[in-house]
């Protein structure tokens, strides 16, 4: 089995396309969406090279078999295999050659790791004792997914003079003054517009307010196997919170991606209830529900 290196957006389409398959033959438990994927690699990772944080595994027949994302200041990383292989002395070599590479480019950046550590879904009982036969234990609830069925979606409408608009790359300096001021402030509109002309990127929405600044914003991500969408980040500017900005624009996002690319179900993760209730509240009020809890499963690399 060849490892490879990410070179070109190729690599990356290679492997949504293949998650996207082993999500439809294996179901979403443990199964990164496609959206997460690039998220993380030019987002997530945007201080690093692709190259050094993307892996991915072919098989002797040249299909994709496996691919990671490594992340040593996150003490991190993640693996996926496809669902024939999972457990298997294949995933058991992946596993080594992922906690080998993420120590080494680790080493090669000067980052001192004391940690090691993978997501598993509560919902997958035996990832669990695979990661824990490796020698992790569970740490923290890490994540609570959850989903929505597109059932019963609700009605949230903006505020008078308030306005949707699918942002284009003349929005940089927009798009990160309302990242920086929805999140931790990392931003600036050269580093954003590098994320957003990636290759990852599908469609970031925002609510514009009057006076013309971005009161809310989200990036939504399409699985177009299995008919799912994945919010991915969702923020509200701070100067406009409590004014049901986030409601409103997931709302008019699943009507839309509904009416436009047929989705069947939608996806968000969000921390913890306990440590972010706004979140949490938000979600539920929007109609989704509790998929699963992802816990981080950690060992020590001293």
């Amino acid at each position: 089995m060849k490892a490879h290196r990410y070179q070109s957006p190729d690599d990356l389409y290679i492997a949504q396309a293949a998650l996207m398959r082993w999500t439809r033959a294996s179901g979403d438990c443990n199964s990164m969406h496609k959206g997460d994927m690039g998220h993380r690699l030019f987002n997530g990772g945007a201080a690093y090279d692709p190259a050094d944080i993307m892996r991915y595994w072919l098989d002797d027949a040249g299909e994709i078999a496996a691919f990671a994302l490594l992340y040593p200041h996150w003490e991190f990383f993640d693996l996926q295999v496809a669902p024939a292989l999972r457990h298997s002395e294949i995933h058991i070599q992946r596993f080594e050659d992922c906690q080998r590479e993420t120590l080494r480019l680790a080493d090669k950046l000067g980052i001192s790791m004391k940690a090691l550590a993978v997501d598993v879904c509560d919902c997958d009982r035996a990832y669990s004792n695979f990661v824990e036969a490796r020698g992790y234990r569970r740490a923290k609830l890490g994540f609570t997914l959850t989903r929505h069925e597109l059932a019963d979606i609700p009605t949230a409408d903006l505020p008078a003079g308030y306005r949707f608009h699918q942002a284009t790359a003349e929005d940089e300096a927009q798009l990160a003054e309302v990242h920086n001021h929805s999140f931790t402030g990392k931003w600036n509109a050269d580093s954003y517009g590098r994320v957003f002309s990636s290759p990852h990127m599908e469609c970031e929405l925002v609510v514009v307010a009057p006076d013309g600044r971005f009161a809310a914003f989200t990036n939504i991500w399409i699985d177009e196997v299995n008919r799912s969408l994945l919010f991915e980040p969702v923020g509200t500017h701070a100067d406009f919170r409590r004014r049901g900005m986030g409601k409103a624009l997931m709302v008019h996002a699943l009507r839309r991606m509904l009416q436009e690319r047929g989705i069947e179900r939608a996806y968000v993760c969000h921390a913890p209830a306990s440590e972010n209730p706004a979140a949490a509240a938000l979600y539920a009020s929007v109609g989704f529900e509790k998929r699963c809890d992802i816990y981080e499963f950690s060992k020590s690399v001293a």
